[in-house]
């Protein structure tokens, strides 16, 4: 298809936050099932005309990629380029500065030469094996990374997604983010005892919630996939006592986001606009009053 046929399917217009201040939006536009699930028309095939569609979807998303892998400047300026002002991009911190297992295959060229020889011919690397002068250069690259959407008012959050050693406390939550001034970023998971839990906590002007989506069994499951365990379909009676939530931070947060990352089946997309449908005040067809 001629790139002006591929234009003609896009619509121009692009949605803002409700009330200026909630946004709902998804936690990829590219993982592979979603791509797959139906969001995008038949005609959207290219990866810039994906993500312009999104923008008239939401007005929000998560670059899930930046966790995987340092990614380069480039990336985030085309992306940049391609999305109308007011957009906003979350990142995922790359996995390495978390205590996730970084793939030694997918670091940028030259990055291997600065590990010890024992190191470069390992498949990962955790940041308890690197030297100090590795982890510097993965800093220096990811805000380099991040540093054009920053430029162009498009940087949201940048998540950092910890291991699940890492347990919720009230005095971790009071310690680790209110002093320090940074973002909780509230969940929606199943009611597990190894999970973490609902709790309601802003502890910076932004208000942030991911939804994972409420499948026991998948959570519970050892060894369950991503996809297993993310194979959930929110009712709006599910998702009504979070935007009532947001109704009421949003007059005290500068900006509260509901970012939904149960990507199977496309489930995160409608659950978000279901979402966005509440938070505007109009019932869901179907729903309970």
């Amino acid at each position: 298809m001629a790139d002006h046929a591929q234009a003609a399917l896009l619509p121009d217009e692009f949605p803002g936050p409700v009330g200026g201040r909630i946004y709902a939006g998804t936690c990829s536009w590219a993982e592979k099932s979603f791509v797959k699930s139906g969001f995008y028309p038949p005609g959207v095939r290219r990866p810039e005309d994906r993500l312009r569609y999104y923008t008239t979807q939401f007005p929000t998303v998560e670059i899930d990629a930046s966790y995987f892998a340092l990614l380069p400047p480039a990336y985030s300026r085309r992306w940049a380029e391609q999305t109308p002002p007011g957009f906003v991009m979350h990142a995922k911190a790359f996995g390495l500065f978390t205590g996730h297992a970084a793939s030694v295959q997918r670091l940028p060229p030259g990055f291997a030469a600065l590990l010890p020889d024992r190191l470069r011919e390992s498949e990962e690397v955790r940041f308890s094996d690197v030297p100090e002068e590795f982890l510097n250069a993965c800093w220096d690259h990811f805000r380099a990374f991040l540093d054009p959407l920053a430029l162009t008012g498009k940087l949201g959050y940048v998540l950092f997604q910890l291991p699940p050693g890492v347990k919720y406390s009230p005095e971790a939550l009071e310690a680790m983010l209110v002093q320090e001034r940074l973002i909780y970023v509230m969940v929606d998971l199943p009611d597990l005892p190894r999970l973490m839990p609902a709790v309601e906590a802003m502890t910076d002007d932004w208000a942030v919630v991911r939804f994972h989506g409420r499948n026991r069994a998948g959570w519970a499951r050892a060894g369950a996939s991503t996809e297993q365990r993310y194979d959930y379909d929110y009712t709006a009676d599910e998702l009504r006592p979070w935007a009532e939530m947001a109704g009421r931070m949003a007059g005290r947060s500068g900006r509260f986001f509901a970012m939904f990352n149960n990507h199977v089946r496309g489930n995160m997309a409608s659950n978000a606009r279901v979402f966005q449908t509440l938070v505007e005040g109009r019932e869901e067809p179907g729903s309970t009053p």
